[in-house]
């Protein structure tokens, strides 16, 4: 394999892993969830021994580790924004539950 093949996969990750961090900003969560699972099943194939052994045997371990690391720093981010969403939902969800509460109370 050459190492465009063999880099493929984490390539594939990282640039998916920036589509996801555009799509998170862009509060686009359904989206996102499509694509994040189809990241997941990529990364699955990087986690297979034998890619791992060719990675080494092509001397492509510290630019596969690269690429990991800025998927690593991607996933950081998205944490992070995923967070804060979940946070202002929890908010909204409040203030919903309050407002409810108080329609309800006045329509008595």
């Amino acid at each position: 394999m050459n190492t465009d093949t063999l880099l493929a996969p984490l390539e594939r990750a990282l640039s998916q892993s920036q589509a996801l961090l555009s799509l998170a900003r862009a509060d686009d969560w359904e989206s996102f969830e499509t694509l994040v699972q189809q990241r997941q099943q990529g990364l699955l194939s990087i986690q297979d021994t034998e890619y791992l052994q060719s990675l080494a045997a092509a001397e492509l371990g510290q630019r596969a580790a690269a690429l990991v690391r800025e998927i690593q720093t991607i996933n950081e981010q998205l944490a992070n924004l995923a967070e804060t969403r979940k946070t202002k939902l929890v908010s909204d969800l409040r203030q919903a539950g309050h407002a409810a509460k108080a329609i309800d109370a006045y329509g008595r």
